[in-house]
């Protein structure tokens, strides 16, 4: 699989902290997100690079934020797990790579990768998914979440991705019916264990996901989804993935490739939903 290079400055980012924190809380935060190499700039200064929104909020994620997804650029959403309302600096990590083309995977550790071609594929994948999570002495409701969690991603990048060149998708409305896609429709999924969690990824060549889908299935939480089939996909998983994941990362490079991450803890997963979530998505220029 090619990887999407991302020439040029890091993007700046313009510090923010919702209602749900007090106004002191950047001060405190500041210093870490500098330390960690993020590249914090000053209301009114200049940056090499168009600035993006860094919110800093209590990890409650909820359909209030959906309008931050929405704005140009999408603001970045990042929560304070920590004491002292500090970020988590695996989290930092990820932000950061994220704005530099990096990988988003946890740096020394162990990288499973899979080709995902057919159908039957996602299966696999998912199996991957859950016995990573037990070889890590991670919990049994952890284990059935990462295997979700992977479906729907690889789902995602598999089925849902590929599109004709006049941008008519090729799978998303046949899913029931399709056994496996053309060989340059391939999508990979990678997993590994981390500080964080579970690590699970999965990355298509078309570089079309914009916030939309999000958005929508953020807007849902705590209700009923509004099936949206215009596009392919139900949105129903989506909105699984930001239940079950504490962080999701969108890298799209338009035309060219979308990476998504999702991270799953490794402990019990009674009140998942409820659990301090991160969700940055970023479009590089």
């Amino acid at each position: 699989m090619r990887v999407a290079r991302h020439p040029g400055a890091t993007t700046g980012l313009h510090l923010i902290a919702d209602a749900s924190l007090a106004p002191a809380t950047l001060e405190q935060a500041t210093p870490a997100l500098v330390r960690s190499g993020l590249p914090v700039v000053a209301r009114g200064g200049s940056a090499r690079a168009p600035a993006r929104e860094l919110v800093l909020f209590d990890g409650r994620l909820g359909p209030a934020h959906a309008a931050m997804l929405e704005r140009e650029p999408p603001a970045l959403l990042l929560a304070t797990r920590e004491p002292g309302g500090l970020p988590s600096a695996w989290e930092m990590r990820v932000l950061g790579s994220l704005l530099r083309g990096e990988t988003l995977l946890p740096p020394g550790a162990p990288v499973a990768k899979l080709w995902l071609e057919r159908v039957v594929d996602l299966k696999g994948a998912s199996s991957e998914a859950s016995a990573l999570v037990e070889a890590s002495k991670g919990s049994r409701s952890a284990a059935s979440l990462a295997a979700e969690v992977m479906h729907e991603l690889a789902a995602n990048a598999l089925l849902d991705a590929p599109v004709d060149a006049q941008g008519t998708p090729l799978y998303a409305h046949r899913r029931e019916s399709v056994q496996a896609v053309a060989p340059e429709h391939v999508c990979q999924v990678s997993l590994a264990v981390g500080e964080g969690g579970l690590f699970l990824e999965a990355v298509d060549l078309f570089g079309r996901l914009t916030p939309g889908p999000i958005a929508r299935a953020l807007a849902s939480l705590g209700g009923r989804m509004q099936v949206n089939a215009s596009g392919g996909g139900a949105g129903l998983g989506m909105r699984r993935i930001l239940e079950a994941c504490e962080l999701i990362a969108v890298r799209v490079v338009p035309g060219k490739e979308t990476r998504m991450l999702g991270v799953v803890g490794l402990g019990e997963a009674r009140r998942r939903a409820g659990l301090p979530k991160s969700l940055l998505y970023f479009q590089s220029e």
